[in-house]
């Protein structure tokens, strides 16, 4: 066996007798282009690698949740749908295990307690030191107190974390991918007048139901783990029921209503079967959430087409800000 070497690719030459020559490492999809003749096969593997870091540079970084985790979560009574929306978004602030599990802003810089209301857009202290309390009883924030105006946070991985699933205990599949700095900005933006543009119950709603999201498709099913023919996709009566809506309009609504940076976070298709049987399917944006790393299939994409040219605006207005 030889071997070639640069900075983007190891070519390997291996079993030159049996018809199929060299083999291709990839170190950087992203600057790679390919000059060697290859099978088609291989030059679609290069291309889906390509695209897929792509993606994720744009996508960025994500936090983990455990699906059996978010399903307690919306049964527990000890918690209004507001506080829990501010629980998960508050989630996506925290480090890797071996970085304490400290809650950061995007600079890296730990978050203190006095920063928190600020972070939370809660403008009655009452109510802010009401929901800080609750979460350091129930253990899910705990305190590092270095002087008496300097307490550090300390976010329970049981609730959100960094890092791979296997290090923590679980399968890929029994978590999902929460996008940090979406998730972030679909709770902070606000309208003309100042209110926010995506209400709590609205972001309630949309954390509560990512447990549902099919593992390929993105699609809300029963049985999100399955092959899509035994997937079960969720309807909108479903839904409406699980959140307690009389009619499933009033959740399409709400559901149509969500956005990131002005565009849809979810998409609805209504159609027929071949037996004339009315079907609904529901999708999220693979920007906001998913259940995999593998790059959406091209039609989830075209389902939520310009988000990514705005995550990507955001980002370089963001580092001319800084």
């Amino acid at each position: 066996m030889t071997s070639y070497n640069n900075e983007n690719i190891e070519l390997i030459k291996e079993n030159e007798g049996d018809g199929e020559g060299d083999l291709v490492l990839i170190r950087n999809a992203q600057n790679f282009n390919i000059t060697n003749k290859k099978t088609e096969k291989k030059k679609d593997f290069i291309q889906y690698e390509k695209e897929k870091e792509e993606f994720q540079q744009t996508v960025g970084g994500f936090t983990r949740m455990l699906a059996s985790t978010l399903i307690e979560l919306h049964n527990d009574d000890g918690f209004s749908d507001i506080e829990k929306a501010r629980m998960i978004y508050l989630g996506t602030y925290t480090s890797y295990e071996d970085s304490g599990r400290y809650l950061r802003f995007g600079n890296n810089q730990r978050m203190q307690k006095k920063h928190l209301q600020e972070v939370l857009d809660i403008n009655n202290r009452n109510a802010f030191y009401g929901f800080y309390n609750k979460l350091i009883e129930h253990g899910i924030l705990a305190e590092e107190k270095v002087k008496k105006d300097e307490i550090y946070l300390i976010w329970n991985s049981s609730y959100a974390f960094k890092g791979s699933a296997k290090s923590h205990g679980a399968k890929s599949e029994d978590t999902v991918k929460a996008y940090d700095q979406q998730v972030q900005a679909m709770y902070k933006a606000k309208n003309d007048k100042g209110k926010p543009v995506n209400r709590p119950k609205q972001l309630y709603i949309m954390f509560m139901i990512m447990p549902f999201i099919h593992i390929k498709t993105n699609a809300l099913c029963n049985y999100p783990r399955k092959e899509v023919e035994e997937a079960e996709p969720l309807q909108l009566k479903e839904l409406a029921e699980m959140f307690g809506f009389e009619k499933p309009h009033q959740l399409k609504n709400k559901l149509m209503d969500c956005t990131l940076y002005g565009t849809n976070v979810f998409a609805i298709s209504q159609g027929k079967t071949t037996e004339g049987k009315k079907y609904t399917r529901i999708f999220i944006s693979p920007y906001v959430a998913s259940r995999t790393g593998s790059k959406p299939e091209p039609h989830l994409i075209a389902m939520f087409p310009d988000v990514a040219d705005k995550i990507r605006k955001e980002k370089e207005e963001r580092r001319k800000r800084h």
